[in-house]
């Protein structure tokens, strides 16, 4: 009898180790550990402020984390909470904690806006152009200083890839070089704009162009708008566009597109913003 019941019981130990949790269901799937089932009631998870989470799990500084931002150093990467501050799901990846779902991506999750409004410290960037003769001067290239300032979410909507929080920018541009990244998804489409502030500095008419240049390959892309004659001193909105596809020409490491202004009339030009748009991709 001792005989049985020293077999029996790791059996009984062993079939309850094995087994699956079922919450309201006696056939928990038998994919999971937990089968929580009902057509009437949800669940909640950990709801944390901003404050919680960054006094109990971990802040969301880049120049802290990891390790000094990492408060409980238990924290595991995939662990989730519901931010209570910005009122989403938010999950850690191990370095930063990001939003779960982004109800402009698609569902592959490789389309969504990144929208740069301005440089550290909230400058934009501002440039003097003049003419050479009757046609276009010299290029100058805008350049920011980092780290970048997102537009808040939804505008940004692509948390996955540049994260808007102060310091973490080189998902989309690298300062060193000025060169500006495509997401790093081979073949994906990108819509880059640019909007300026152009104030002409005489009363004749002029244009800008804008150029979208990969240094490394060669190919650019070029964009020309009209500034209205006879706006001397006045600033003119005036919005420009480009188009790129990601392959390795501009997505190996170090690459990437600088972007240049140029003009046929003496103006000055404050950067309003510049906007990259990845395009759903399968």
């Amino acid at each position: 009898m001792r005989k049985i019941l020293t077999l029996f019981i790791p059996i009984i130990m062993y079939s309850f180790l094995q087994a699956q949790v079922g919450i309201n269901t006696t056939t928990p799937n038998g994919a999971t550990v937990l089968d929580i089932s009902s057509n009437q009631k949800g669940i909640l998870i950990p709801r944390l402020t901003d404050a919680d989470r960054n006094t109990n799990l971990a802040d969301n500084d880049p120049l802290t984390i990891p390790p000094v931002g990492v408060v409980n150093p238990n924290l595991t990467t995939g662990t989730l909470i519901f931010n209570t501050t910005s009122n989403n799901f938010q999950y850690w990846d191990g370095t930063v904690w990001k939003q779960l779902f982004v109800p402009t991506s698609s569902q592959a999750g490789n389309d969504g806006v990144v929208k740069v409004n301005s440089g550290n410290a909230n400058v934009k960037p501002s440039i003097a152009l003049s003419s050479s003769g009757s046609g276009y001067g010299s290029k100058q290239q805008v350049l920011y200083t980092a780290p970048l300032v997102f537009a808040a979410s939804p505008t940004t909507s692509w948390p996955e890839t540049t994260v808007p929080f102060p310091g973490i920018t080189s998902n989309i541009y690298t300062a060193a070089t000025g060169k500006w990244r495509e997401n790093e998804i081979y073949g994906q489409v990108h819509i880059w704009r640019l909007i300026a502030n152009v104030t002409p500095g005489n009363n004749s008419s002029g244009s800008i162009k804008a150029t979208f240049r990969n240094p490394d390959s060669g190919f650019e892309i070029t964009s020309i708008q009209f500034v209205p004659s006879g706006s001397s001193g006045v600033g003119n909105l005036l919005t420009f566009y480009f188009y790129t596809i990601a392959d390795a020409a501009s997505l190996d490491p170090g690459r990437g597109y600088q972007l240049f202004l140029e003009s046929d009339s003496n103006c000055n030009v404050m950067v309003d913003s510049f906007t990259r748009v990845s395009l759903f991709k399968d």
